[in-house]
């Protein structure tokens, strides 16, 4: 699993997500699966989150709760907005 970075965006290489930089002033990122603004370091832990829970045998490892609790969000409820994502993808 990797991520790839720059100053203005972030890719996953395992997931269709991405997150991006909406502005100058933090919270500036935003993720593509989650509405609200975040920091850098918040969308990189949705980055994380993402790619772990593309793995559903790993959805109940403390790592994926920790960067959960980064985003204000339970495992389940991040799983919840990722399969919607998946949903909505698959009907456009």
């Amino acid at each position: 699993m990797t991520i790839y970075e720059s100053s203005r965006s972030m890719t996953s290489s395992v997931t269709p997500e991405w997150a991006w930089r909406a502005g100058q002033e933090e919270p500036a990122w935003r993720l593509s699966w989650l509405p609200n603004p975040l920091t850098r370091e918040q969308a990189l832990a949705g980055m994380e989150l993402q790619e772990i829970l593309s793995h559903p045998d790993l959805a109940s490892d403390p790592t994926a709760q920790a960067l959960a609790d980064q985003l204000g969000l339970t495992v389940r409820q991040a799983l919840s907005l990722l399969h919607q994502r998946m949903l909505d993808r698959s009907h456009s």
